[in-house]
């Protein structure tokens, strides 16, 4: 029996795994350790995990940590060269999504709106080092349920249409949607998105805290002018969540997790700051359960990290389930070639084992019966060629998710024996 392609697909595949497990690796081991881990791969090694470091976010904070160790000539020089013309390519787009940012932060801040953005743009030094290095695609804001219909005209007058709403979030949508490929992803993009997150205020939930609590702060990139910001201690808890909230979902970036480590690192001697934090997260039960799964896959990444302020309250107290989850499929979810599974069905199971509405759920999202999400938007003045062009594209992306969902359907029918076999052996 010739097994020969089967042989080669198994070395390709292990010689991926070592080269993004070097690549998280270079964060934290010193340049002598970091050349010997790169030193083994090629170029056709790098050319096809290229794809994986752009959609894991982490291309560019991996050029900057090459450049800061002085090891740029590990890597081949068309690699390298593609990485800083993303990274000339991101600051342009960088650029960009700031002055979209001011321009949202004024007209809202004129209208005496309560607000803040979220995530991305407003992360600290100690996260981001530099805005330029982030990929961000959008941006988020949060606002007061009662306040949404001044916030929706605001952003109707900047271009911005209503898309869809997904239970609090409204999402808003600008340009020519669809024209892009991954070929554009550092660029700037006729497609603009503006997420808007409601938080209620009659129940005075997370959310709402988190509003009251804000503050206006200089960002990076942003010389003179103040934006809505959270207070630091829930950028760190929202960072757990978001985490958390992508490892339930099909899609996690790696870039989120070494965001998250790094802020942690950066405080780790600051007790007061970590009592703040509990004092935040422990309102949500929640929240410490998402705090403690984004700590403990950090840590089975970038090594023991976290200070024991933190892991007391949240990592040290998740149900045994969810750290088998974490143990058996984290990693992998972060090494996949392409950013999607649908792994994360296990580990919902576990948070509503015994809801029926969750089982109706998972069974959805196993193999759904309507039609793809739209990620094309017809033009006013679009030609026939367009017309055809955008619609190609929405077809193929449909292609691609029905193969997504038959392989990943195959997947859980293997995968899923096993995990249910080492359930059993976990105490609940």
């Amino acid at each position: 029996m010739n097994v020969g392609p089967i042989h080669v697909e198994l070395k390709q595949k292990a010689r991926s795994l070592r080269l993004k497990a070097a690549v998280f690796a270079s964060f934290t081991e010193p340049a002598p350790s970091v050349r010997a881990r790169l030193g083994e791969f090629t170029t056709r090694d790098w050319s096809r995990a290229k794809f994986w470091l752009d959609v894991s976010g982490l291309a560019l904070y991996f050029l900057d940590r090459l450049v800061a160790l002085d090891l740029q000539e590990c890597i081949p020089e068309s690699t390298l060269r593609q990485l800083h013309q993303d990274l000339a390519d991101n600051r342009d787009r960088t650029a960009a999504l700031i002055q979209e940012a001011l321009t949202v932060n004024t007209m809202l801040r004129g209208l005496n709106i309560n607000f803040t953005f979220l995530k991305g743009l407003t992360l600290p030094k100690e996260s981001v080092p530099e805005s330029a290095l982030r990929n961000q695609a959008d941006l988020d804001i949060l606002v007061r349920e009662q306040d949404a219909p001044k916030v929706k005209t605001c952003l109707q007058e900047l271009g911005y249409d209503l898309d869809v709403v997904i239970g609090s979030t409204w999402e808003f949508k600008a340009g020519r949607m669809g024209v892009s490929t991954i070929r554009d992803l550092y660029r700037v993009r006729p497609e603009r998105s503006i997420d808007m997150r409601l938080a209620g205020n009659r129940d005075k939930g997370m959310d709402f805290d988190r509003l009251m609590r804000m503050e206006w702060r200089r960002i990076q990139g942003i010389p003179g002018q103040e934006i809505a910001c959270l207070s630091p201690a829930d950028i760190v808890v929202q960072q757990g969540q978001h985490i958390f909230k992508h490892m339930c979902s099909e899609f996690i970036r790696a870039s989120w997790v070494l965001e998250f480590w790094r802020h942690v690192c950066a405080r780790k001697a600051d007790a007061a700051f970590w009592r703040e934090i509990e004092k935040v997260a422990v309102r949500d039960s929640g929240a410490r359960v998402a705090i403690g799964a984004a700590t403990l896959l950090t840590t089975l990444v970038f090594g023991p990290f976290a200070p024991s302020e933190l892991s007391r309250w949240s990592m040290d107290q998740l149900p045994p389930a969810i750290c088998l989850w974490i143990q058996l499929y984290g990693q992998r979810v972060l090494f996949l070639d392409t950013p999607r599974s649908k792994l994360y069905l296990l580990l919902q199971k576990q948070l509503n084992p015994d809801s029926k509405a969750g089982r109706i759920e998972r069974r959805r999202r196993l193999f759904p019966l309507h039609l793809p999400q739209r990620i094309t938007r017809p033009d006013s003045e679009e030609s026939i060629k367009e017309r055809l062009s955008r619609n190609k594209i929405q077809a193929l992306f449909g292609l691609r998710r029905l193969r997504f969902h038959l392989a990943q359907g195959l997947l859980l029918a293997i995968e899923g024996p096993r995990w249910e076999r080492r359930l059993s052996g976990v105490a609940q």
